[in-house]
């Protein structure tokens, strides 16, 4: 009867004289599905002998199931033991840090001390970095839009996007923010006059070629 398996492939499949899984590469559809166990067993008059290896075969499979389950739980005991060490380890130490933190008369306890107010210090000055990249991020879209949506000098009550400066959304939106947009401009001007670094973007009159790095 042919297979359904796919052909010039290693496929696992159960053998179709002793029901094990084993791997085969078929050539054919017409291929037997039996493994090399079982070649021998074919035709009625041998299926004593049929019998006979298929209880050796999976009493082989059997132990060796055991033999693979016993390992891995002992594997799993070891690792759990050595973990339990770690953990009771790593707390003595943590007890241990937390005391000499506690008592800073000690040597050990004003080292850790020193360097607690060093990561902190280290952290606090991350985040003001950090916070002044999203400020000057916001600054930046608020100054790129301001560009094309101010009151324009030579039509009073109108945005220089054309429409009246009621009916233009975008100057609604920026006069609640102008002012501070605008302070920040002027900051970020005396930093690059300054030459240290500053948020303005690359198309600002006064960069230039980017005479000084934007943040």
């Amino acid at each position: 009867m042919p297979h359904q398996h796919p052909l010039h492939a290693d496929v696992d499949v159960p053998c179709l004289c002793c029901g094990s899984v084993q791997r085969f590469r078929f050539a054919s559809a017409s291929d037997q599905v039996v493994c090399g166990h079982c070649r021998s067993h074919l035709g009625p008059e041998r299926a004593e002998q049929r019998d006979r290896e298929h209880i050796a075969l999976w009493r082989g499979i059997l132990e060796a199931h055991d033999r693979d389950a016993r390992a891995a739980s002992d594997a799993a005991t070891e690792a759990a033991a050595e973990a339990a060490e770690t953990v009771a380890r790593l707390t003595a130490e943590r007890d241990q840090l937390r005391a000499g933190a506690l008592d800073g008369t000690t040597e050990a306890g004003a080292a850790l001390g020193e360097q607690l107010r060093d990561d902190r210090v280290r952290r606090a000055e991350r985040a003001t970095q950090l916070t002044a990249k999203r400020v000057d991020t916001a600054m930046v879209a608020l100054w790129r839009l301001q560009a094309f949506h101010h009151p324009d000098p030579r039509k009073q009550g109108t945005c220089t996007c054309g429409r009246s400066l009621p009916a233009c959304g975008e100057s609604r939106i920026l006069e609640g923010v102008r002012q501070e947009m605008l302070d920040w401009e002027r900051r970020n001007l005396e930093l690059l006059r300054a030459g240290k670094r500053h948020g303005l973007p690359p198309e600002h009159p006064e960069v230039g070629g980017g005479a000084a790095g934007a943040r």
